[in-house]
């Protein structure tokens, strides 16, 4: 990002964030830019201003098309939500459809469901951009992402992404 708090131009890469009228703490948790690969990515969270796994949360992941860090990022969203003090699986279980709103219009994101509690994990493809969310106690298809520009005015809020 630049010193305005606006993303490196990385070929299509969008930030995504919850809309404005989430009414809980919103913070940058992380961020990387790779400047030999111009892969770039984001961590946002929604939740409480410190860290709490059973009060209602979501982290949206934003990174740039073919960034690895995506895989990584899913895996360890199964990791941390979808089985919790369990290894990671090997392979993905089957996932169902959902309708996230995204910039004001439906997308179809990849839904995985923990049954033995309310977490889940989204995964989704934004133009260019590859989203992961991950969530406790909200329901993925009551979501509205919009792209963000100005980190600003969430807390932590990096200066640059390199």
């Amino acid at each position: 990002m630049t010193g305005q708090g606006t993303p490196l131009s990385a070929e299509g890469f969008s930030i995504f964030a919850v809309d404005a009228n989430w009414p809980e703490s919103r913070q940058v948790m992380g961020h990387g830019y790779d400047e030999i690969t111009g892969d770039i990515h984001v961590t946002l969270w929604f939740g409480s201003p410190y860290y709490d796994p059973q009060v209602e949360h979501l982290t949206v992941f934003s990174a740039s098309s073919g960034n690895a860090e995506a895989g990584e990022a899913l895996q360890r969203a199964f990791g941390m939500y979808y089985h919790p003090g369990e290894e990671p699986p090997a392979e993905f279980p089957a996932s169902e459809p959902v309708t996230i709103t995204t910039d004001g219009k439906p997308m179809t994101f990849e839904l995985w469901r923990n049954s033995g509690n309310r977490c889940w994990i989204a995964r989704g493809r934004v133009e260019t951009t590859e989203v992961v969310l991950s969530g406790y106690e909200i329901e993925p298809g009551e979501l509205s992402l919009v792209r963000v520009s100005d980190l600003t005015s969430f807390s932590n809020p990096f200066e640059s992404l390199r």
